[in-house]
């Protein structure tokens, strides 16, 4: 039970059953067995998934094993049309000292969920695009990762602000 088809398998119909409820709205890229390239990652919001109520906006992170960070940089990005409403570095740990994974799952792959945007009210006159790309580097080298192995997804949940 350890093929990738059957992992894969598994993600899409969690993520479709997880993905429907509430007035919330979730959704994944899963990514090649390269991981997390350099290029980002965009969702467009459906416009009937944005309203004047304050959100919160989250990121979610699929890892296993082979990630080999104890950490992530990632740069998120907000756009109303092709104008940059909001850009943040974000960095998160994503394992303790000891190594082991932070995030929930029980098998080897986690999903960490991370705090992006608390009461943000999202912009309704023009598409809302999120994009979410990973700004690593290895310690003592200023070129950047070109591919994070071991993310498996990545994804963006947008919740009512409570």
């Amino acid at each position: 039970m350890k093929s990738p088809q059957i992992k894969t398998f598994i993600f899409v119909l969690w993520v479709s059953i997880t993905a429907c409820k509430g007035d919330g709205y979730t959704a994944y890229s899963i990514l090649a067995s390269e991981g997390l390239g350099t290029k980002p990652i965009d969702f467009i919001l459906p416009q009937d998934r944005i309203s004047e109520s304050p959100k919160n906006i989250f990121i979610r992170l699929q890892n296993d094993n082979n990630y080999p960070f104890a950490n992530i940089f990632l740069v998120a990005t907000i756009q109303e049309g092709e104008m940059v409403v909001s850009q943040d570095t974000l960095e998160y740990t994503m394992a303790e000292p000891d190594g082991k994974w932070l995030g929930t799952g029980f098998t080897e792959v986690k999903e960490s969920k991370l705090w992006w945007k608390q009461g943000v009210v999202l912009p309704q006159n023009k598409p809302i695009k999120l994009s979410i790309a990973q700004a690593m580097r290895n310690n003592g080298d200023p070129e950047g990762v070109n591919s994070l192995k071991g993310i498996i997804s990545v994804g963006i949940s947008i919740e009512e602000f409570k």
